[in-house]
């Protein structure tokens, strides 16, 4: 009986471990300065649900899921901004594609993003538009599928979603 409490005891404490907090950084996304040219600032705008560091997973058609703990690396709106300025900048030669940050520009590319994030259906979703600084919107919405479970093959998924919204964007 000793023993079984024992046991008993041993796996209770086990359950109330806490989880380690995990950090995540997307590929592609420390910016590398490219050559110089007609320079455009990219700024990225996150709808409020992106906005607490957690990633984002929706659970149902209704709910989202806010990870506690796994973590963007870094801010996701600066993440985004030198993800999408190092991508811009392969496919676009026209402009040098810069983080809002980094850049002393007035001519700047506005990027709302209200959907980053994985999905009950298998997939990730990245949406939203961009407002070029002549005024054009150019929407994207990209669904990319998830090829295995977990939060590194969600954030490989977002990273496959990204680059179809660049080639969308600098169309």
């Amino acid at each position: 009986m000793r023993l079984l409490v024992l046991s008993f005891a041993v796996l209770l404490a086990a359950c109330s471990t806490p989880q380690s907090t995990r950090y995540f950084v997307l590929p592609d996304s420390q910016y590398i300065q490219p050559r110089q040219g007609d320079e455009i600032a990219v700024k990225v705008y996150l709808a409020e649900p992106l906005a607490h560091g957690g990633l984002v997973y929706q659970t149902d058609a209704y709910h989202l899921n806010f990870a506690k703990n796994h973590l963007w690396a870094s801010p996701l709106n600066i993440t985004l901004a030198n993800n999408l300025s190092n991508k811009l900048n392969r496919l676009n030669r026209q402009y040098t594609f810069i983080p809002s940050g980094r850049s002393r520009s007035t001519r700047v590319l506005k990027v709302y993003i209200e959907a980053f994030n994985g999905s009950y259906q298998g997939q990730t979703v990245v949406s939203g538009y961009a407002l070029w600084p002549d005024g054009q919107s150019k929407p994207f919405h990209v669904e990319t599928p998830q090829q295995s479970d977990g939060y590194a093959a969600m954030v490989d998924s977002l990273e496959n979603g990204l680059n179809k919204a660049a080639g969308l964007i600098a169309d």
